[in-house]
């Protein structure tokens, strides 16, 4: 049988210069869980795969394609408007910028610190 979600998180991660441990990162699960699913010898839970994909910013289907095709990312709904303060619009123009990989870089270092900052005793 074969490991097609594995081979397409795999071939996924390479293609965007990633490790099995940044990808463990982003997706708050940890570097041999994605070693395990990447290698067919643990299988996978829509829990996870939701939290890898948010990690990646795909969609879900892209893991069981049958045919690697580009995978483009999921545009998230920001919901700006005129209401929404400058400096958020200031830092989504910031890293609209940037280039794709240098702006996963930079949203993964947010969401990291977002974590710790929730973590920290009142």
């Amino acid at each position: 049988m074969r490991n097609i979600v594995g081979e397409n998180l795999k071939r996924i991660r390479k293609s965007r210069g990633l490790t099995q441990e940044e990808v463990a990162l982003r997706s708050g699960l940890t570097q041999g869980y994605i070693n395990q699913l990447e290698n067919g010898k643990r299988m996978f839970t829509q829990k996870s795969l939701e939290r890898i994909a948010k990690g990646l910013n795909i969609s879900i289907i892209d893991f069981f394609r049958e045919e690697p095709q580009e995978v483009r990312e999921v545009t998230p709904s920001y919901g700006i408007g005129k209401e929404t303060p400058a400096y958020k619009r200031e830092v989504l123009a910031l890293l609209d910028e940037l280039p794709p990989r240098i702006r996963r870089h930079y949203i993964a270092l947010l969401r990291l610190e977002r974590d710790l900052w929730r973590k920290r005793p009142a």
